[in-house]
């Protein structure tokens, strides 16, 4: 069968934005007996590529996969593999491409995540500060540092400086966390019950606080003795029920830690062996009255009494009038935002990408909701003229199972990227092959390693990769490469998309 070589709605705005179909009879191609494979071979070496592939896509369980793919060379405007491109498939956390690359055009790779600390009393000459003292969260997913590199100070020690900077000694009220920026957590998106108890499912919240969860450890002691229990972030917030028992050398742990429901009370229970350790996360119920609590520590590490509680304040709380009344006594400012884009792309944070979309939603839409969120995602891909229509979007992070794109889309959006003035601030925030994030274990031999800038996904049943390579020949091309209802292992799975990779690296 001879096809024609096909460049549709990929190349410039005005191709896209008009959907005008460019057509040229750029060489023969060749179309595979396998997922519909059609390849451009212009060149000899992809005649080569085209067979590996083909035998690649006709091993067991491979071939069972619905694939879908698209590698496009941007320099002379041509597809070189296209398998089908306008088949909707689950892309997993390479939407987060998506969310991201609408972020950095709509708020700017230099937009900063203001978080304050508000009172609605006064100060007086001694110090006292008589009334709340409210910490008001606008989104800022890293008040702790994930990195070790990102901030001077962790966002809550700064605040607590500042605050006994300015004289006070006393407060006289409660510490408040506000996360009213967003709307209350809402996850009927396609999210499973599994998705919502893990730590990548954690809820999204406008003040949040190691990534919303935190850590039990627990070590043993002596034979039937209480194990010995730690939590991360340490914090006198949570009241901790140890009924651990340490077992012996050849015991099984049956050790488990849970969150009694409306309480800040952990229990900690079942044994554990000797010799062993266990480590165990727990979600956060309530981020904002956690964050309080931290802050209230902090400011109490540096001498000023506090005569309240903590407490949290969620949307509808307290009305917008109330609220323009507050005076602004200290803030953070975070990084740029590329940096926070830099943490969702190359490790993938699920939680840090739904913060972002709510925040697209709160500064563009006026509610920090997730489908507030959605529409500017949707309305930057119609101005920057992605044909968009028949894909589904659901989230930020690409967890929901609703979520459906195309290859074709997909390296729409990609090759947009690449004509725009940010596109190296961009292309540094994904994952680099042998090299760093998600990619770090894949492709790494040499000359593999550092030739592919892309962001990987992961589902049940599905993988996918979709970024930029650079080929021993010196050539830079696009590509998205799909694979859902997969059959057969996702390391085999993953395993074919890298050969894929490296064919076009080593051969094109």
């Amino acid at each position: 069968m001879v096809l024609e070589a096909s460049v549709d709605k990929l190349w410039g705005g005005s191709l896209i934005s008009n959907r005008r179909r460019l057509v040229k009879v750029l060489g023969i191609a060749v179309c595979l007996f396998v997922s519909t494979v059609c390849i451009d071979v212009r060149a000899g070496s992809l005649e080569t590529i085209q067979g590996k592939i083909a035998a690649a896509l006709k091993r067991p369980g491979i071939r069972s996969t619905d694939w879908g793919m698209e590698i496009i060379d941007p320099k002379n405007k041509t597809v070189l593999v296209s398998v089908n491109p306008d088949k909707l498939f689950k892309p997993a956390s390479v939407l987060k491409v998506v969310t991201t690359a609408a972020a950095l055009e709509k708020l700017g790779p230099d937009f900063r995540f203001r978080t304050g600390v508000y009172t609605n009393g006064t100060i007086t000459a001694d110090g006292t500060l008589v009334g709340d003292l409210i910490l008001v969260g606008r989104g800022d997913p890293n008040l702790i540092d994930p990195v070790g590199d990102l901030l001077e100070k962790p966002a809550l020690e700064e605040l607590a400086e500042k605050l006994a900077g300015l004289g006070i000694r006393r407060i006289r009220g409660e510490v408040i966390g506000d996360d009213s920026y967003f709307e209350s957590a809402s996850h009927s998106k396609g999210w499973t019950a599994q998705d919502l108890k893990s730590v990548y499912g954690a809820q999204s919240t406008a003040l949040s606080i190691n990534n919303n969860v935190f850590w039990v450890h627990a070590r043993p002691t002596k034979l039937n003795q209480r194990v010995t229990v730690s939590l991360e972030p340490h914090t006198s917030y949570f009241k901790v029920r140890n009924l651990g028992i340490t077992g012996g050398v050849r015991s099984r742990r049956t050790l488990f830690a849970r969150v009694i429901p409306g309480t800040s009370t952990v229990v900690v229970s079942g044994v554990l062996p000797a010799r062993s350790g266990h480590g165990q996360y727990l979600l956060l119920e309530n981020p904002a009255e956690v964050v309080a609590a931290l802050l209230k520590e902090q400011v109490q590490a540096r001498g000023i009494v506090v005569d309240g509680n903590v407490a949290a304040l969620h949307r509808g709380d307290a009305s917008p009038e109330v609220s323009r009344r507050w005076k602004l006594l200290a803030e953070h400012l975070s990084p740029p935002l590329v940096k926070a884009v830099e943490i969702i792309n190359k490790r993938s944070q699920n939680l840090h990408a739904e913060m972002l979309l709510r925040t697209l939603g709160a500064e563009f839409g006026g509610v920090g909701s997730d489908e507030a969120g959605l529409k500017a995602v949707r309305d930057f891909l119609v101005e920057a003229g992605i044909e968009s229509d028949r894909i589904s979007l659901n989230d930020g992070c690409g967890l929901s199972r609703d979520n459906l794109v195309t290859p074709r889309f997909q390296t729409s959006l990609l090759l947009y990227l690449s004509t725009r003035p940010h596109f190296d601030l961009f292309l540094n925030t994904l994952a680099v092959s042998g090299t760093d994030g998600t990619l770090r274990h894949r492709l790494a031999s040499e000359p593999l390693k550092g030739t592919i800038h892309a962001k990987t996904g992961t589902l049940n049943g599905v993988a996918t990769l979709s970024g930029y390579m650079t080929t021993k020949s010196g050539r830079n091309l696009i590509f998205s490469i799909f694979a859902n209802n997969a059959n057969a292992s996702m390391g085999r799975v993953r395993k074919t998309i890298d050969e894929i990779c490296a064919l076009f690296i080593n051969l094109y």
